[in-house]
């Protein structure tokens, strides 16, 4: 399974701190998708050090190294050309332009979206860490 993650609204609960369980959260996921875990933010266009070099400052060291593991993806205008919907994914957002919602209708995939919203929880990424999100195409 592919794991997509968004930077703003989801690991960064704003420009300067870090969201709560942020590291729990990448280190739980990169111990499960070593291999499959992809930047899918602004901050990464086919260069996995730039989301690295964007918020590193904001953890530790032992993150900042998981947070290299992760794999960068490549797209324009719309995130969802960065996804693979080859594969089974969930994909770790706090919003969704109109185009890439249509996109996951399209492909009947639009429950794979996972609304973070670090305002209305702030401990959300500590929930999925007891409940972690199963795509709906690995329901069936």
């Amino acid at each position: 399974m592919n794991v997509y993650l968004d930077i703003d609204g989801v690991l960064l609960a704003n420009d300067l701190t870090p969201a709560n369980h942020s590291k729990e959260f990448l280190a739980y996921i990169i111990c499960k998708y070593p291999n499959s875990t992809y930047w899918l933010t602004t901050h990464c266009q086919g260069d996995s050090n730039v989301p690295v070099q964007h918020i590193g400052h904001l953890f530790d060291e032992e993150t900042v190294g998981i947070m290299r593991k992760i794999k960068p993806t490549t797209w324009d205008l719309a995130k969802t050309r960065g996804i693979d919907f080859t594969q089974p994914f969930i994909w770790f957002d706090d919003d969704l332009f109109h185009e890439e919602k249509l996109t996951l209708l399209d492909n009947e995939v639009l429950d794979n979206w996972i609304k973070v919203d670090l305002r209305e929880n702030p401990n959300q990424l500590g929930l999925f860490l007891d409940s972690f999100p199963v795509p709906v195409n690995l329901l069936n």
